[in-house]
């Protein structure tokens, strides 16, 4: 394994900017808009950002996947020790399953299309996460209310056309309907879904 100094000096800049998306802005946020939206600008600035970046910034997979394994044990930390109180919900764990999904999906597809794993997160990151500003301002509460959805599409649409062309699209309109039904955690359920799906229909 050689790191490239430049790739290690990416990696801290992602660190330090990934805590201070976490730690500073997301709790300004939570200060003025509360719990929830918190955890959507961490969805946003930090995963969505982070996962996009990546490819372009890494030649290998290691320090990403570390990077991505290092938000897992500081998200578990906060529901073992002590929540992180601005984004961290008691017995809500579905920001530990969305870094395990952001860590499996970039060390399984970086050596066979790195775009399906960050993609499929992306449909998490923004697309799931403009439904729940939507619903904030529409509803004023959580709810899987139909108009998440409406907004949801046409941001995975976007991203799943311009990244992996119809094929990407396909994986956006599943990630849409999984999210309203919700068998699965969500954070688990669009990522890996859509992550499957799409892998199959490249191989068609």
């Amino acid at each position: 394994m050689y790191l490239a100094n430049d790739e290690i000096v990416n990696a801290l800049w992602l660190l330090v900017y990934n805590l201070f998306i976490i730690f500073l802005v997301s709790r300004k946020v939570y200060e003025r808009f509360g719990t929830y939206m918190a955890r959507k600008t961490i969805h946003f600035l930090s995963a969505g950002v982070s996962v996009l970046l990546a490819p372009f910034v890494f030649k290998e997979a290691y320090l990403p996947v570390f990077l991505a394994g290092l938000m897992i044990l500081l998200t578990l930390a906060g529901h073992v020790w002590r929540l992180y109180g601005w984004f961290q919900v008691k017995g809500n764990y579905a920001d530990i399953y969305f870094n395990l999904m952001c860590t499996l999906l970039l060390a399984l597809f970086w050596n066979y299309n790195v775009w399906i794993g960050v993609l499929s997160c992306l449909f998490m990151a923004w697309g799931d996460g403009i439904t729940g500003v939507v619903r904030n301002i529409i509803y004023k509460r959580r709810t899987k209310g139909i108009w998440g959805n409406v907004a949801m599409f046409p941001v995975c649409a976007f991203l799943g056309y311009f990244i992996l062309g119809y094929v990407g699209v396909v994986g956006g309109i599943f990630s849409c309907i999984v999210e309203k039904l919700e068998i699965i955690d969500d954070n688990i359920s669009i990522p890996l879904g859509s992550a499957v799906l799409m892998t199959i229909l490249r191989l068609l």
